[in-house]
């Protein structure tokens, strides 16, 4: 398991020749992003950030039978972020923004293909989706700031048991109370593991 990047892959074939889907895939990463784009040889990548993540997408673009072009999405997302460490994709969030895209492309090959009728500025979204994506983000806020306040107040109650000698613990089945020794025990490698998380969040961020 690739514990600094979680890894999506999608792929979609386009009934147009390689050089209009190119064309069109650049020009709507470009737009509808805002990312960073880079030629490879085999299409190009584009950096940016997802949800408070730093993200690279790779977009291989290849030529397929019948004249078509397969279309290969693979995105690699920094689980660490300015909203927290995303262990899963929750909700599908970045599968659901990797299919927008793959809309996306097929709205810019057909905006490149009839030039002369009229079309909206930007490709349609399903309005479900955009509802599913908002509650999503709501929810992740929420799940974070909750868990930080919690650590927050495990660790100033571990300063003030390492100082006092009484170490009060919040959970689900209620407050438990340390007292003496062990509660300076127990409040010391509460400290510790804290200092050590830092640590290799501030190491994992330096690399």
């Amino acid at each position: 398991m690739d514990w600094k990047y979680k890894h999506f892959h999608q792929e979609r074939i386009f009934a147009a020749p390689r050089d209009f889907v190119l064309e069109a895939a650049r020009t709507f990463i470009a737009e509808s992003l805002g990312w960073q784009i880079t030629d490879t040889a085999e299409g190009f990548a584009a950096q940016g950030s997802s949800f408070a993540h730093p993200a690279t997408a790779n977009l291989r673009i290849q030529a397929a039978a019948g004249g078509g072009t397969k279309v290969t999405v693979e995105l690699a997302v920094n689980r660490a972020g300015a909203s927290g460490f995303m262990l899963f994709d929750v909700g599908g969030y970045y599968n659901i923004q990797i299919r927008h895209w793959l809309d996306g492309i097929q709205w810019s090959i057909h905006r490149q293909l009839t030039p002369g009728q009229a079309d909206s500025p930007n490709p349609p979204v399903p309005a479900t989706n955009k509802a599913t994506a908002c509650l999503f983000n709501g929810c992740l806020v929420f799940i974070v700031v909750m868990v930080a306040l919690y650590f927050l107040v495990t660790f100033v109650g571990a300063v003030v048991g390492l100082i006092t000698g009484h170490l009060y613990l919040w959970g689900r089945g209620g407050t438990s109370v340390i007292h003496g020794f062990w509660a300076r025990i127990v409040s010391g490698m509460i400290l510790l593991f804290g200092a050590f998380l830092a640590w290799r969040i501030k190491r994992k961020r330096s690399v």
